[in-house]
């Protein structure tokens, strides 16, 4: 394609790469979608971590006590949840005398409220892989005492992170280990932006509350 049909001269920067979206809704709705050109020269037939669950992408939602100290549930109370219906009443005739609630540290006055995470990742696809990426993030979130996604984020695509720490003495000379999420967190009806990276930059926009944009590519705003 020539400079006259207004495509790429071959003199300007190419974007390419991974393109990640994290959305809410009015409704309090959260989604994800994950695009990729993959891993330069892969061979056939590799699957890469953005169409993997887990990996490249996750959305999760789930309820938790609100308006009490245990906030955020613990990890026992939570896994409970997930158990099938005929699992929790065997596991509920194990504490005679107590309720559901009693029983899993929940307070039986508080209400409910629902707390959500989105997450889209780039980076070296094999560490997002090996790491589950996103998915771990989610899980910390949900299953550690008072996490923030934020935080777990951090934890994950930070620098020392789970990714750095996965590439081992690799680290610096690969490009293993390299990466990084963005995210959005959905807690009492009101969504926080997180981010975070453990590489030289990471494109990324977003509009706050305000319906203000923002662009930034490095750690600090310029």
């Amino acid at each position: 394609m020539g400079e006259e049909d207004g495509g790429w001269d071959g003199r300007e920067y190419l974007p390419q790469g991974t393109v990640g979206c994290v959305a809410l809704d009015q409704y309090g709705a959260l989604c994800v979608a994950t695009s990729t050109g993959g891993l330069t020269n892969k061979l056939p037939g590799r699957i890469g971590d953005t169409p993997t669950l887990g990996a490249g992408f996750w959305a999760e939602e789930w309820t938790e006590s609100v308006g009490s100290p245990l906030r955020l549930r613990s990890p026992a109370s939570s896994l409970f949840a997930m158990l099938p219906l005929g699992v929790r009443h065997v596991v509920e005739d194990c504490y005679v005398g107590l309720s559901q609630d009693t029983a899993f540290g929940e307070d039986k006055n508080s209400s409910r409220g629902v707390r959500a995470v989105a997450m889209s990742g780039t980076g070296n696809g094999d560490s997002f892989l090996r790491t589950a990426a996103v998915r771990t993030a989610a899980a910390i979130a949900r299953f550690s005492p008072c996490r923030s996604l934020s935080s777990a984020v951090t934890q994950i695509a930070g620098p020392g992170g789970e990714l750095q720490q996965s590439a081992g003495d690799r680290w610096g000379k690969t490009g293993e280990g390299e990466g990084g999420i963005i995210g959005i967190e959905l807690v009492d009806g009101k969504g926080k932006i997180v981010f975070d990276f453990n590489c030289g930059g990471m494109f990324r926009t977003w509009v706050d509350d305000e319906g203000e944009e923002h662009v930034m590519v490095y750690k600090g705003k310029y």
